[in-house]
């Protein structure tokens, strides 16, 4: 499923990841006062970053440790402007915590 905006500041570098998705307009200049926004995105990366600045050995995007960072943002973590829900929840992915995604990961698949 392609989004149907892709909410960016103004840096023309962006055009080329936005092509990606076929369909999706870019929306440009959004801010917090605007009624488009990047807020929960911002947030994720300040969220991140503020991470990353005391965790020195990550040299690469390959290290393991940024992945169990998103799966834990994205699948553990409640969030409030989510009603409590975690991003996997609002999506209606209905894994909970660590336990049940280690569980679902030894599963086979049909």
């Amino acid at each position: 499923m392609d989004p149907e905006k892709v909410f960016t500041d103004s840096l023309r570098h962006y055009n080329s990841g936005v092509k990606i998705f076929a369909n999706a307009k870019r929306v440009e200049n959004c801010g917090i006062s605007k009624r488009e926004n990047n807020n929960r995105i911002e947030r994720l990366n300040g969220t991140l970053r503020e991470r990353v600045k005391v965790q020195r050995g990550w040299k690469t995007t390959k290290t393991p440790i940024p992945e169990g960072q998103r799966i834990h943002y994205n699948f553990v973590k409640p969030h409030m402007a989510l009603d409590d829900q975690t991003p996997a929840q609002a999506a209606g992915l209905e894994a909970r915590g660590w336990k049940e995604l280690l569980k679902l990961s030894t599963t086979k698949q049909a």
